[in-house]
């Protein structure tokens, strides 16, 4: 299978380096000359990968075309571009609606758009996956786990999560500073709260149904401190600020 990238961003290169320490076999994988610096690092790295001079011969070397370039810039990319009908395009911009994004990379046949996050050199991702084909499908399944999603309106829902990335981690620094200023040595401090809060999330990942409701009521034994701390922050209205920035950041899409 060959797969071009076109932007070589953060989230692209993640991909590239997933794609090469998964089991996925026979890819040939082609870059775009931006970024220089990235594209040229990957390339060297992987055997399979290669650093091609323009946007328009990744195009040309691949079967699946990934868009990965920045939302400000996308439509200019691609209005440049001339894609073939038997391609499928996958697109990585959050910002660039399926109208549009089709309308820019006809005559290819399969258009998709898809979310994935760095955490997919792990291998452990979860990646909405909208309008995708079985091909896509199982390539994004080396990655981590696909979720598909049957409409655009809960795709941006989806992909509105991923503006609280930087508040998450804010979150854990602040507890991480708290325990520190409490006598905890901070490795001890960082590695607790950053396992603390994985080993939760790895729980309700394994529960069936996933119900975060119960999995809180389960927590909060009565009189004890999550209780406490629950009553707290709603008083507070703590989450209510998270679901507040998320509606701001969903205005974005349109």
């Amino acid at each position: 299978m060959k797969i071009g990238f076109i932007g070589i961003g953060k989230i692209a290169s993640a991909i590239v380096q997933g794609l090469c320490t998964s089991e996925a076999e026979g890819l040939e994988i082609f870059l775009s000359p931006r970024s220089e610096a990235a594209s040229k690092t990957l390339a060297a790295r992987y055997a399979n990968v290669s650093r091609l001079a323009t946007n328009q011969e990744v195009v040309d070397a691949s079967d699946i075309v990934i868009l990965a370039v920045r939302p400000p810039v996308a439509k200019e990319v691609l209005g440049a571009l001339r894609f073939r009908v038997e391609q499928t395009v996958v697109s990585l911009v959050a910002l660039l609606p399926y109208g549009p994004l089709r309308e820019l990379t006809q005559p290819a046949a399969v258009v998709c758009r898809a979310i994935p996050l760095p955490t997919v050199v792990q291998h452990n991702c979860p990646i909405p996956l909208f309008d995708a084909d079985e091909r896509v499908t199982r390539l994004f399944s080396y990655l981590g786990e696909t979720l598909p999603v049957t409409d655009e309106a809960g795709l941006h829902a989806l992909w509105t999560l991923t503006g609280l990335i930087t508040p998450y981690y804010d979150l854990l620094r602040g507890l991480s500073e708290w325990t520190i200023a409490h006598g905890v040595q901070p490795e001890t401090a960082n590695a607790y709260v950053a396992n603390l809060f994985q080993s939760l999330s790895f729980l309700a990942q394994h529960s069936r149904p996933i119900d975060f409701g119960d999995l809180a009521k389960h927590a909060a034994t009565p009189g004890g401190i999550n209780e406490q701390a629950g009553k707290e922050l709603t008083a507070a209205a703590a989450h209510t600020a998270w679901t507040t920035a998320a509606d701001h950041v969903l205005q974005r899409f349109g």
